[in-house]
């Protein structure tokens, strides 16, 4: 079975970031030395910044021992903290919040658009109420010349039969 690049690729990534996200980092001072054992008397190795990523090994007391990426030695136990310092943390922080930044304006720019959706909406509202009222208005106008025009018909009806003329007043029989 052929292995998948991909997941080769990704395998490894895990691999080589999961130590650093277990790393304490030195922090307190802008320099800390490492010592080839734990005291002041053990011989400087390197001099590690603030930030400085070290993975704890041990402790003896007031001192603990750590390894970098290319060392290990002794550090005091009070320039070793698991929190991210501030050199570090930063840089991504500045990057969230530029992300934030602009995840606001694009959703400022919706709230915008939405308002004028909505102030659309209202000015639709107010035409329709415009036009049903203009609607009831023709309706009951509309009846009343119905009404009107059938009472016309009616009393026309009325005088066509009273003025017109009934013949001789007597009626005709009918003659087989």
């Amino acid at each position: 079975m052929k292995a998948n690049p991909r997941a080769l690729a990704l395998a490894l990534t895990a691999s080589l970031l999961a130590p650093a996200a277990r790393a304490d980092y030195i922090g307190g001072e802008v320099r800390v030395n490492l010592r080839a054992g734990p005291g002041l008397e053990f011989r400087i190795l390197k001099i590690l910044t603030a930030g400085a990523t070290a993975q704890k090994i041990g402790g003896d007391g007031e001192w603990v021992q750590v390894r970098t990426s290319d060392l290990e030695g002794w550090i005091p136990r009070d320039n070793l903290t698991s929190e991210e310092p501030a050199a570090l943390a930063l840089p991504r922080m500045k990057d969230k919040l530029g992300a934030a930044e602009s995840r606001v304006a694009e959703l400022e720019a919706k709230v915008k658009e939405q308002g004028a959706q909505l102030e659309e909406l209202a000015t639709v509202k107010e035409r329709n109420r415009v036009l049903q009222d203009d609607a009831d208005s023709a309706s009951a106008t509309a009846r009343w010349k119905t009404l009107a025009t059938g009472a016309a018909i009616t009393l026309v009806g009325i005088l066509i039969g009273l003025i017109a003329p009934r013949g001789s007043g007597q009626r005709s029989r009918l003659k087989l």
